[in-house]
């Protein structure tokens, strides 16, 4: 493959994690890479990098958070996240908005094990992993397309009119909805699978290892980042 890749990792205070996930991502896949960082961080925000692009949102100057939220009237209190899954779904909604071309999304709180070349794939309007959403919250099982690692075809989807942030089905978002349980992902399958957008499935654990819930429970990742150090070093 000739073309550059383009990564893009939404970050929010985790930043020896995001620099272990960056270095991974570069130990695993040949060739030049794109590499942005929307920093969403409030406390800890991303530190330069060499080759890295960041995109910095640490004071709102990309994305008013406050304000946007202060539009649902209707949102139910988030006192673990603070609204993370709505904001990482907006993020990419601005990714997607103002990119203008593909790109593969990747969560800062991963490791990468495998060359992640297979996922760029031009015929296809995404590539990644279709999981459940097992119990999120009003205890359903909702299928949604991993953030974790997943290419999105930008050229395609919007095209195809399809938006990966619908505010008015997220589910902590509005309660009024008549259907408020999407979480990061779902929204998105859903609307690219009834337009027929064509896809392939890969399985996540093949290329990636990834640390659950460091960003938004104040867990330091370091020992974590230790035991697979092989992975990044």
């Amino acid at each position: 493959m000739n073309e550059r890749i383009t990564v893009c990792i939404v970050h929010f205070n985790t930043p020896k994690l995001t620099e272990c996930a960056i270095r991974s991502l570069r130990k695993h896949t040949p060739g030049e890479l794109e590499i942005i960082v929307f920093d969403n961080s409030d406390k800890r925000p991303f530190l330069p990098m060499e080759g890295v692009e960041i995109l910095d949102n640490t004071k709102g100057q990309l994305i008013d958070f406050d304000r946007w939220l202060a539009t649902f009237t209707d949102k139910e209190p988030s006192p673990g996240n603070n609204y993370g899954s709505a904001k990482h779904c907006y993020t990419v909604q601005w990714l997607i908005d103002h990119r203008k071309r593909p790109f593969i999304l990747m969560d800062s709180d991963v490791l990468i094990s495998r060359d992640i070349t297979p996922f760029w794939d031009r015929s296809c309007g995404w590539v990644g992993e279709v999981g459940e959403n097992v119990k999120r919250r009003f205890g359903y099982d909702i299928k949604k397309l991993h953030p974790f690692l997943c290419f999105i075809n930008v050229p395609m989807v919007r095209n195809a009119g399809i938006l990966y942030c619908n505010p008015s089905y997220m589910w902590n978002l509005t309660h009024i909805a008549p259907n408020h349980r999407y979480d990061t992902g779902a929204w998105f399958l859903q609307e690219a699978k009834r337009v027929g957008l064509p896809f392939k499935e890969l399985a996540l654990k093949d290329y990636l290892l990834h640390l659950r819930h460091a960003s938004w429970r104040d867990k330091e990742p370091m020992k974590w980042i230790e035991e697979h150090k092989d992975l990044w070093q």
